[in-house]
Formats: structure tokens, sequence, C-alpha cells
């Protein structure tokens, strides 16, 4: 509940800025895992887990130069849920949230590019179809790129971009059903990411 309001505070204190510079999102997107084999018990396999869902963001441009600009950034990401199965028989859900916060690039040219790093802290929870729930917090860095087009008009821009982020490290280890999650958490986010810049 801490970090929920944290992230929502950062957001708010975004959005009261000034309209200077900066913008407001919001991101559609596939989180894509890999599939695991748990290192414990029977060695129980596991397929990727690939939700689907969305995330608000709230960005501030600290240095611009009208072509480029540095931009600090706040994202809040839904809870997701995608079924652990292999061989068709669902074993449980896995479930994900996060919120990051992170620095970007932005060069706005004919088509706009963007290129940046945040931190993620991402909620896991595992809940086997038996069995008791196993909840984690995973903090990883990742790196994120965008490609899209605005639409200039005189107060506020219109944005859209297709949007690719994976994690900087990553978890292996399936000793426990904390470290299954942890290893079953995304490994690359493909999304559509739209707003406007103001």
């Amino acid at each position: 509940m801490r970090k929920k309001l944290l992230v929502l505070s950062a957001l708010t204190a975004l959005a009261a800025i000034p309209a200077s510079a900066g913008e407001l999102g919001v991101l559609v997107d596939k989180q894509v895992g890999k599939a695991q084999v748990a290192s414990f018990g029977t060695g129980q396999k596991y397929d990727a887990v690939s939700p689907t869902g969305f995330a608000l963001r709230a960005g501030f441009d600290v240095v611009d130069l009208k072509v480029a600009a540095l931009q600090l950034n706040a994202t809040w990401h839904n809870k997701t849920t995608g079924d652990l199965t292999y061989g068709g028989t669902k074993y449980g859900e896995l479930e994900n949230q996060y919120w990051a916060v992170g620095a970007m690039v932005n060069w706005k040219l004919l088509v706009n590019v963007g290129a940046g790093v945040e931190y993620r802290s991402e909620n896991l929870t595992w809940r086997p179809t038996s069995g008791p729930s196993t909840d984690s917090t995973l903090g990883r860095p990742w790196a994120r790129v965008n490609v899209g087009f605005s639409i200039p008009t005189p107060i506020v821009s219109p944005f859209f971009a297709v949007e690719v982020a994976a994690p900087l490290s990553k978890k292996d280890t399936t000793a426990t059903y904390k470290d299954l999650s942890e290893a079953l958490a995304p490994q690359v986010q493909i999304g559509i990411y739209g707003g406007i810049r103001f």
C-alpha cells in the first residue's frame, strides 16, 4: 500500500508541474516470460507466462533542446494474471504488477525515437491450484525504446509509438516457489504507447 501511494504521489507531482514540457500517456502491452522447470519436488515444467495489461505514465522534460529532450518519468502498471500451464494442463496462476521510475532521451524528428532506462519494482504472486500462495518483490533495471510519431498542434501534441522493453538482469534459479516465480517473470514487454505531450 505504501509503494502504491508513493507511485501515485510521484505521478500526481509530475502531472501538477506547470505545462511547459512533459507528457501523459497510456501503454497497452504484452509481457512475455520464459518457460521454466522447477528444480524442486517432481521437477514440474511450466510454459512461458505471457499476460497482457496496461500502464499509466507521466514524464517531465528536464532538458528540452526542441529536437531532443531528456525526460524523467514514472509508470504504474496494473495487475496482470497469467496461467501456469504445461501440456494444456493448468497448475496455477502468476500475478505481476509493477511501478517504475526512470529517464529517457526523446529525439523529436520526422519519426520520434526514444531510448531510456528505468528501475522497476515488480510484485509477483504465485498461486498454485493447490497449496499456499507465495509473494515476492523483484527489483530490476529495464531498458526500453520506442518509435512513433506525434501530431503537432498549438497546445498539446497527441503521440503514438511502438515500445519494446527488456530487463537488464534476469533470474534463472528455480530452487523454491519464490525463485520460480521470479524466473517466470517477464523477459520482454511489447506494447503500443500513446498520449499527449505539452
